[in-house]
């Protein structure tokens, strides 16, 4: 892949002002476990997985197409293979123990599946009977969080290595959010891009939800990803500006450093490695960069000749 992009610059803010983050996000609701076909076939993987983490999936929505790759903690992008055959998804998201849930927010239907750490895809089953979620983020190892912005009502649920789903428990009273991002640790961090204000909960390894506070005075941000165990990216498309922060598995939010001079990104994803891999979806341009465990930014590589994608999860 040819080099094409340019380093972002650190500025060295470290005013308190939360930065934001927009996340890519989905719904799930609790499913009766009845097992329905999906078009990629695989046996279920048996087993601890995930050594490393560090994999990629993409699909593309439009033609039921896929790929993986690998992105390891230095940075370096490596595809690993394509697929073909998907159904129709409107949401993916990947948990840190190497689980992939799939939804259908127009149908209610489900699947999982695996990717383990050598970017091997791997499907597990169908899933029916989700409910209607507007958001859906991955908190701790295996923790899935899901919210309903209409709503106000959430659930938590359980995705181990194996792709093995498990509902634990619904949630209500939630205030009205536009983004909400998980950390590895177990952090989750709210935002709503209207005002500003934030707040911060924590998902515990059985995904047990505890809310922790709240925050105000975010700045504005089109995206937030999380990467590295406690790690936040917050990006603004309209500026070029960014900001990283920490979220640790107790919900506590710490600001750490501003960033300016970013190029034009249509997806920013994270790995629970550190690694970082920027793409536009318009150009096919990308790029690689890493967050370390006390927060800090760094650019690593530009990359060219990406294939058009609807949806990238970083595991």
């Amino acid at each position: 892949m040819k080099n094409k992009s340019s380093k972002p610059k650190s500025v060295q803010s470290r005013s308190n002002k939360a930065a934001s983050r927009s996340i890519r996000i989905t719904g799930y609701a609790r499913p009766p476990l009845s097992s329905k076909k999906s078009k990629v076939k695989s046996k279920s993987a048996k087993g601890s997985i995930r050594t490393v983490p560090g994999s990629l999936f993409f699909y593309n929505g439009l033609n039921g197409t896929g790929a993986t790759a690998l992105l390891v903690a230095a940075g370096k992008y490596t595809f690993v293979s394509s697929l073909t055959g998907f159904s129709r998804w409107t949401h993916i998201v990947g948990a840190p123990s190497g689980g992939l849930l799939f939804y259908d927010a127009t149908t209610g239907n489900g699947a999982t599946a695996t990717l383990d750490s050598a970017g091997k895809y791997t499907f597990v089953g169908g899933l029916s009977g989700f409910g209607n979620w507007t958001h859906i983020t991955s908190a701790n190892e295996n923790g899935i969080f899901f919210y309903n912005a209409i709503t106000g009502t959430g659930a938590t649920a359980l995705l181990d290595a194996n792709g093995k789903y498990t509902f634990v428990s619904s949630l209500s009273g939630f205030s009205r959010w536009t983004h909400i991002v998980g950390t590895p640790s177990g952090g989750l961090l709210f935002y709503d891009a209207n005002t500003g204000n934030g707040a911060t909960a924590k998902l515990d390894a059985a995904s047990k939800y505890t809310f922790i506070g709240p925050l105000s005075g975010l700045s504005s941000w089109t995206d937030i990803t999380s990467a590295n165990e406690d790690g936040l990216l917050f990006y603004n498309a309209n500026t070029g500006s960014g900001a990283t922060a920490l979220l640790d598995g107790n919900g506590n939010y710490t600001f750490v450093s501003s960033l300016s001079g970013f190029s034009s990104w249509s997806d920013i994803v994270g790995t629970p490695n550190g690694a970082l891999l920027f793409y536009n979806v318009s150009t096919g341009a990308g790029a690689t960069a890493l967050l370390n465990d006390s927060g800090n930014y760094s650019f690593v590589s530009s990359l060219s000749g990406f294939s058009t994608w609807t949806h990238i999860v970083g595991v």
